[in-house]
């Protein structure tokens, strides 16, 4: 792990910070991983990590929950896989589409499955313990975000896309946060997410209202004592939210903006129209989708066990080195982290553990675990 600070680590990058009231954060360097699992996965979805230092995560080609031991190389694969389970079936220790893993207090983990719909809840034995109501509030959108109450937190799709009239047209400008309590059927709205610009995409003889692809969208993130943070696409800002319902706005942070290349238009078409034919739609369809001129400054995030925001850089075309800013709980930059080519953040643990899916192509990937101080 090598620690730069901008301007000699990146001397084409940021050159925007030079305004005085705004902190230089440094650039941590990570190259070569201090430890890797022996064996390899087709499409591992996010890490976890377990009290006694071994890690869980989906696997979601294999369609398994898999514990892990770094120490030992040993993967354990957690419950059982049913092809089919039905909306009334509790079906415990089954699960059909493992997709994320969220780590609760103690030892209880909570597996969000993709295709049932549904959160189940296990301990860090592999012992199936419940499943969690609730799973229709708020649209069929499954929630990734829990306090340590159990409390879910999710966007509320169905305020986008559902309950117009035959024909009518409404472009939303923002979207709820819901927050529902474990096990409940109702849900609280406690934030306000802006959404992209819409515009008409053409699919053949078909025209859509669709969201404006690379633009700028608010993204939000929760902690376990219930802070919820929002990253603000509109100025690189962090907003924080306090359990008790207290906004602090954060500071912008500056960024260099990136243009949406013509050439990163024409390869997102080619791949929707691939994706299209594989579903029967005819050879060369015609596709228009709007596009933004600049990407947003961010294109995900991720909070770590200190609390601080991760947010994923946005990258130009063709650039395969991921970058993440990380911002504090006063908004302030306190570092980023510059991973290896092709590689993506799945995780975090304590002391500074970071877990990284290693890609090799399309091929098989490994997980490594780095540690950022």
């Amino acid at each position: 792990m090598i620690v730069r600070r901008w301007g000699r680590a990146l001397p084409g990058l940021w050159l925007g910070l030079a305004a005085c009231h705004e902190t230089k954060s440094p650039l941590v360097v990570l190259d070569q991983p201090e430890a890797t699992l022996g064996r390899t996965f087709q499409q591992v979805g996010n890490v976890v990590e377990l009290s006694d230092g071994r890690i869980a995560f989906p696997e979601l080609k294999d369609k398994t929950l898999v514990f892990a031991d770094f120490k030992s190389g040993e993967t354990t694969p957690i419950g059982e896989h049913a092809d089919t389970i039905l909306p009334t079936d509790p079906a415990p220790g089954k699960h059909k589409l493992p997709g994320y893993v969220v780590h609760f207090g103690g030892d209880t983990l909570g597996l969000v499955d993709y295709a049932t719909e549904r959160t189940s809840l296990w301990n860090e034995r592999g012992q199936f313990l419940a499943t969690l109501g609730g799973r229709a509030v708020g649209g069929h959108n499954l929630a990734v975000n829990f306090d340590g109450k159990g409390n879910a937190y999710k966007e509320d799709i169905r305020s986008v896309l559902g309950g117009l009239e035959p024909g009518q047209e409404l472009m939303f400008d923002s979207m709820s946060v819901l927050r529902i309590p474990l096990g409940d059927t109702i849900a609280d709205t406690i934030a306000k997410l802006k959404l992209p610009p819409w515009g008409r995409g053409q699919f053949g003889e078909t025209t859509k209202i669709v969201s404006t692809l690379f633009a700028v969208r608010d993204i939000f993130g929760v902690l376990p004592d219930g802070s919820l943070w929002i990253a603000r696409g509109s100025n690189n800002a962090v907003d924080w939210l306090s359990p008790t319902g207290d906004l602090t706005r954060g500071p912008s942070r500056s960024y260099t903006p990136i243009p949406v290349s013509e050439a990163e238009k024409d390869t997102f078409l080619e791949r929707l129209r691939q994706q299209m034919a594989r579903m029967g739609a005819p050879a060369g369809i015609e596709l228009r989708y709007p596009f933004a001129d600049e990407k947003a400054p961010f294109v995900s995030g991720m909070t770590n066990p200190a609390g601080e925001v991760w947010l994923e850089r946005s990258r130009a075309f063709g650039d395969s080195v991921p970058v993440w800013d990380v911002v504090g709980r006063d908004g302030q930059p306190i570092r980023a982290v510059q991973f290896p080519k092709a590689t993506s953040l799945a995780g975090f643990g304590t002391q500074g553990r970071v877990y990284v899916v290693l890609k090799n192509g399309d091929g098989p990937q490994q997980i490594g675990r780095y540690v950022v101080r």
